[in-house]
C-alpha cells in the first residue's frame, strides 16, 4: 500500500504545472499604458460603423470606447455642446448631424447602465458633472482591441511592405505569445518564426501593442520596396 503512495506523488512531482496563457486585459495597467489605452479607445472610436451613428441610441460598446477616448468629460456632459465635443471622432458633417439628432436620455441610460457595471465612474468635478472610464473599463477596451481592431485596406497600395522582426526573450513567452496571435488576428503574413508582413499600413498598431506590452526594444518594424518572388504575397493580400 506504501509503496503505491510513493508510485503517485512521485508520478504527481514528475508532471509539470501548464503554465495559464496571458491575456492582454489581464496585464498591469500603469500610467504609461493609461497613455495607449486612451490612443487605443480613439483609434476604435474612430472606427465605430457609421449605422451606429446614425441610430438614435448607441451600444454600450460604442459609448464605453468613446468614454475612454475622453469624449464624455467635462463639457461634453453639457447637452448642446454633445455633438462639438464628438467633432474630432466624426468623419464628415453627415455623422455630426447624427449625434445633433442623438436620444440623449437613451444616451444618460446608457452611462448608467455602465456605471452599474463598474466600466464608468460619474462624479461631479468644480460643479460639473464628468464621466471617467474606470479599470475594468480599460480592460474591455483592450479586450476589444483583439476583437475589433484592423488594419484596413487602402484604396491604393502604396508599394511598400511592412515586416516586422522580434526576438522577444523566452522569459517573456507568454508576451511573445500574445504579440504572435495579435499579429495573426490582424492578417500578418508569418515569413518566419518571428517574422511578419504586411502590405498595407500597420505601424501605429504594432507601435501600440509592443509598448503595450512592454517589449518595444525587441520589436522592429522595416519598410521594404520589393521582395524577391512575391506573388504568394501579393495573392494573399489581394493586390
Amino acid at each position: 500500500m506504501n509503496s503505491v503512495k510513493i508510485k503517485k506523488n512521485s508520478f504527481k512531482k514528475g508532471v509539470k504545472k501548464r503554465k495559464r496563457k496571458v491575456r492582454i486585459e489581464e496585464l498591469p495597467i500603469s500610467k504609461e499604458r493609461d497613455f495607449y489605452i486612451a490612443e487605443l479607445a480613439k483609434t476604435l472610436a474612430k472606427q465605430i460603423d457609421r449605422e451606429v451613428f446614425a441610430r438614435k441610441y448607441a451600444p454600450v460598446g460604442a459609448v464605453l470606447k468613446l468614454v475612454g477616448a475622453g469624449v464624455f468629460l467635462g463639457a461634453s456632459l453639457v447637452i448642446p455642446n454633445l455633438p462639438i465635443a464628438l467633432k474630432p471622432f466624426l468623419v464628415n458633417e453627415n455623422e455630426y448631424e447624427a449625434w445633433k439628432r442623438f436620444n440623449i436620455p437613451y444616451l444618460q441610460r446608457t452611462l448608467r447602465r455602465l456605471e452599474k457595471q463598474k466600466m464608468v465612474e460619474i462624479g461631479e468635478e468644480n460643479g460639473q458633472q464628468v464621466v471617467k472610464i474606470t479599470e475594468p473599463g480599460k480592460r474591455r477596451i483592450l479586450k476589444y482591441a483583439l476583437e475589433e481592431l484592423e488594419i484596413k485596406k487602402p484604396r491604393f497600395w502604396d508599394e511598400k511592405w511592412r515586416l516586422i522582426s522580434y526576438d522577444i526573450p523566452a522569459g517573456s513567452k507568454s508576451l511573445r505569445d500574445l504579440f504572435r496571435h495579435f499579429l495573426l488576428c490582424w492578417g500578418f503574413y508569418p515569413l518566419h518564426e518571428s517574422v511578419f508582413l504586411h502590405a498595407y499600413p500597420c505601424e501605429k498598431e504594432v507601435e501600440f501593442l509592443r509598448e503595450y506590452l512592454g517589449v518595444g526594444e525587441h520589436v522592429r518594424i522595416f519598410m521594404v520596396s520589393k521582395i524577391e518572388n512575391d506573388k504568394p504575397f501579393r495573392k494573399f493580400f489581394g493586390i
